[in-house]
């Protein structure tokens, strides 16, 4: 255990104390135990994971890979977004971080000591709306039941194989992008969802029998969170005039929210970075700084 550690309070803990804490608390899809697990059964070592402890019990937990970074940075082979940093600790603890990140939730704003969402801190993730206007919902609710009406169709992935999502998803990710835009191998996909069904969330639209739009959103639940994340997602563009990826995020944020009113849970719904030439997300989400630890 190095000095840093140990003048702030971590000790070093196992897996299993890890992902225990992670269900108390919960965290964003990068830091999920299940995916942890998942690539060390493929063989990726250097995992470290640390815990800290107050009078009541074990208030936080974290991990650090090989490469000494928190979180797991693995979007360019798998459909784990690395936008935000979310770690399971408690927000009622005021506690000093040991390793660096500089893409920290502004969750964690006012728990981690020595951490800054001003300085140098460039890089805004979006998050959907906590609320809708009653306007808005009739508004997007009528949307959704025109695009049924004209023949459109909207089908749950978690009904549907691994082997299909990942079919469909390459399929729309290339008709959206061409080859602008790097897609994920179609086995990866395959393979990520067959291992980690229950990750699934989220919609395909068809119309008229036909794909048209795709969101891969993934779903992390713990006791008193549902986190979502959302990756690029894949539009069949000859069908623009129907507008199915705003019809799609809506669907999608509908399931979601009736979901965490069902189970009683707060909602945190990622729709990734925010840059100036993507205003369309600013329809569903507010923005706020991913922040920077700054150590020693």
């Amino acid at each position: 255990m190095s000095f840093k550690h140990l003048i702030s309070g971590w000790t070093p803990c196992s897996f299993d104390d890890y992902a225990e804490t992670y269900q108390t608390y919960g965290g964003s899809i990068n830091m999920h135990p299940d995916i942890v697990e998942f690539l060390m059964r493929k063989g990726q070592k250097g995992f470290s994971f640390w815990q800290r402890r107050n009078k009541d019990g074990v208030c936080g937990a974290y991990f650090v890979t090989e490469n000494n970074e928190i979180g797991l940075n693995v979007w360019r082979e798998y459909p784990v977004s690395f936008d935000e940093v979310m770690l399971p600790v408690s927000a009622e603890q005021k506690i000093w971080l040991p390793d660096r990140t500089n893409r920290l939730s502004s969750r964690h704003r006012d728990n981690i000591r020595n951490s800054s969402f001003f300085y140098r801190a460039k890089r805004s993730i979006c998050h959907v709306k906590d609320a809708f206007s009653a306007k808005t919902m009739k508004k997007r609710n009528g949307e959704l039941r025109k695009f049924i009406g004209l023949g459109g169709q909207c089908y749950r992935l978690s009904d549907m194989s691994p082997k299909e999502i990942a079919r469909l998803y390459i399929l729309l990710f290339k008709l959206r992008f061409a080859d602008s835009v790097r897609c994920y191998e179609e086995s990866k996909i395959e393979e990520f969802f067959s291992a980690l069904p229950h990750l699934i969330f989220g919609n395909v639209l068809f119309f008229d029998d036909t794909p048209c739009a795709i969101d891969l959103v993934l779903r992390a639940s713990s006791n008193s969170m549902e986190y979502f994340d959302v990756p690029n997602g894949g539009v069949d563009p000859k069908f623009s005039e129907y507008s199915p990826g705003s019809i799609l995020m809506w669907a999608n944020i509908k399931d979601a929210r009736g979901l965490c009113a069902l189970q009683q849970k707060e909602m945190v719904f990622s729709i990734g970075m925010y840059e100036k030439n993507w205003d369309y997300k600013l329809r569903w989400a507010d923005t706020a700084k991913t922040g920077k630890v700054i150590t020693l």
